[in-house]
């Protein structure tokens, strides 16, 4: 092997330790930032739990008030019914009374 030859190898050489240093440092730093990705997905998940969980707390509590204005709402039919039935009877008593006279 000649002197040429040889430099030529070593410069081959050079040239592939300094990208496989190269490579070696993207990949760690590529680790790195998937390791930081891996812990943020894994806080918003957390997050999202905690809000499915809040979400699921508000419409219980939507659906009881929910329920509890319905049984306020037939309540109020109910005693407005009977209202209508006191004000019919007062009318037809009205109603006999003035004919009578």
């Amino acid at each position: 092997m000649t002197e040429e030859e040889y430099l030529r190898m070593k410069k081959i050489l050079d040239t592939m330790i300094e990208q496989q240093a190269s490579l070696s440092e993207k990949q760690t730093k590529a680790e790195a930032r998937m390791d930081r990705n891996d812990q943020a997905i894994a806080a918003l998940l957390t997050l999202a739990q905690m809000h499915e969980q809040e979400i699921t707390k508000t419409n219980q509590q939507m659906n009881a008030r929910f329920e509890q204005i319905a049984a306020t709402f037939q309540d109020i039919a109910k005693k407005s019914a009977e209202t209508d039935e006191r004000i019919n009877a007062l009318v037809n008593v009205m109603e006999r009374y003035i004919s009578k006279n």
